[in-house]
Parts: C-alpha cells; sequence; structure tokens
C-alpha cells in the first residue's frame, strides 16, 4: 500500500495541468473558450478592485513563479510583476495596435469584438506550444469562438447608430466606441476625480452632444455620474469592464445606446 502511494504520487506531475496565469478574468473567457478545462487558470486580480489601485502581494508572485506561462493584457499592475519573475511572458495583445488616451495607452482591449479575435490568436498559439497534442481540439474551439465574436461584431455594426455619443466614468470603452463610430466622454481624468470646473465643462459638452447614456462601473465612485445624469435627463447602465462574459457586457452597452427613444 506505502509503495503505491509513493508511486500515485510520483506520478501526479506528469499528469497536472500546466498552470497559465492571467491578470483579468475577461482573459479567463477567452482563454476557456478556447482550451475549455486543459489548463489550470490563475486570475491575479481579485474581484471587484480597480487594477489602478491594484498592488501585487508576495502570494500573488508566487502564483506567477509557478506558471508555466504568464499571458499579459497590458495593465499598469503587471509591470511590477514582470520584473520579479522569470516566468514566461507572452503579451496578449501583441497584434493589435492600442490606442494612446490622456498620453497613456489604453489598455482596455478586451472590449471590441474585433479586438477580441486577436487576442483569442494570441492565447491559441501558446495554449498548443504548452499542449501540442491537444492542437486539433484547440483549433476547433477557435475557429467556435471566431464565428461566435464575428457574429457579435456584425449585429453590433448594425444594431448601433453611428456618431452617438455616451459618457463613462472610466474611459474604458475607446476600443469599442473607435470600432463602431461612436464617442466616448469620460468623467475622470487621468485617473482622479474631476475638478468642479471640468465636470462644468463636460456637462456643457453632454448637453450640446445631446448624450442619453452614462456609463458606470462596480470599481469606480458613482456620485459624480449620478449628477450628470440628473442634469441631462440621462439613463445609468451598470456595465464590470472585469467581468468574466465579455460579450454580455458589450452586448448590454449596445442595446442601451441602440435604445435611445
Amino acid at each position: 500500500m506505502r509503495s503505491f502511494l509513493l508511486f500515485s504520487l510520483l506520478l501526479l506531475p506528469l499528469f497536472a495541468k500546466p498552470i497559465v496565469a492571467i491578470s483579468i478574468l475577461p482573459q479567463k473567457y477567452i482563454l476557456d473558450k478556447i482550451t475549455q478545462d486543459s489548463f489550470e487558470v490563475v486570475v491575479l486580480l481579485p474581484p471587484k478592485v480597480s487594477p489602478a489601485t491594484f498592488s501585487p502581494k508576495p502570494s500573488t508572485v508566487l502564483k506567477l513563479k509557478k506558471a508555466s506561462l504568464y499571458l499579459t493584457i497590458g495593465l499598469p499592475f503587471e509591470k511590477a510583476l514582470l520584473e520579479k519573475i522569470e516566468t514566461k511572458k507572452v503579451d496578449m495583445g501583441k497584434y493589435l495596435k492600442r490606442f494612446s488616451h490622456f498620453e497613456h495607452l489604453d489598455p482596455h482591449i478586451w472590449l471590441s469584438p474585433p479586438h477580441l479575435l486577436l487576442l483569442a490568436r494570441v492565447t491559441l498559439e501558446e495554449a498548443i506550444k504548452l499542449q501540442p497534442s491537444k492542437k486539433g481540439e484547440f483549433l476547433r474551439n477557435y475557429l467556435d469562438f471566431v464565428k461566435e465574436i464575428t457574429a457579435l461584431d456584425t449585429s453590433f455594426f448594425n444594431q448601433l447608430p453611428s456618431n452617438t455619443t455616451f459618457i463613462s466614468y472610466h474611459p474604458s470603452f475607446g476600443y469599442f466606441a473607435k470600432v463602431y463610430n461612436l464617442k466616448q466622454l469620460a468623467i475622470e481624468k487621468e485617473g482622479k476625480e474631476p475638478k468642479p470646473q471640468q465636470l462644468l465643462q463636460l456637462l456643457k459638452t453632454a448637453r450640446e452632444e445631446k448624450v442619453k447614456v452614462v456609463v458606470v462601473e462596480p470599481q469606480f465612485p458613482k456620485r459624480k455620474a449620478k449628477f450628470l445624469a440628473q442634469k441631462i435627463n440621462a439613463k445609468i447602465v451598470v456595465i464590470d469592464p472585469l467581468a468574466y462574459d465579455i460579450p454580455s457586457s458589450l452586448k448590454k452597452l449596445t442595446d442601451a445606446l441602440s435604445d435611445l427613444d
């Protein structure tokens, strides 16, 4: 019995799933769609925590050191982690062009269907490198994902009215706005609450642009957003850009911007 247990323990590493570390839940959505349960996935950012204020703990660094791969996405907190680990690191957004916002690159590349396809392409490549024997399975799952996201993109393109302006507390939906010819106005300026004068200017612009939708996120304060919404008679929509189910979040925003009568 003792020898059998010892033998079993020796075999465990042979059957253990490779560990893949990612920064946020939306990355897990993509990884799950393509690889299903082929990997042990470690998500670094805890729920309801803003990436802007997240500071990695030693336990987070320890998790990363055990991973076979860390798929980064360009969030600020990743920089500190990358300097502390030797784990293989791959930028999930290496095939797409990032846009600047307030002189910084906007990291929210997962919040647009066309960009999701490029993130999935990198995920597929790295998954096959870790588990070559599952190449066929991963490719089939990837093609299903491409069909799903392409259909979503077509639906949004047909549904969304061009040149529509909306307000978001945090500028999370810049890529979404660019892809569908929309305009996003942000309440927050470079990670800071707006000053009274800035808020009044935003209110003036919102009235001129006939804004009817104000997006608030669970990770950020809502008082200024509610104030603006009341002043311009706009509806408030709560959308979590860090939620696991990316299509559902984007569909919620699309429905809100399409129903403006």
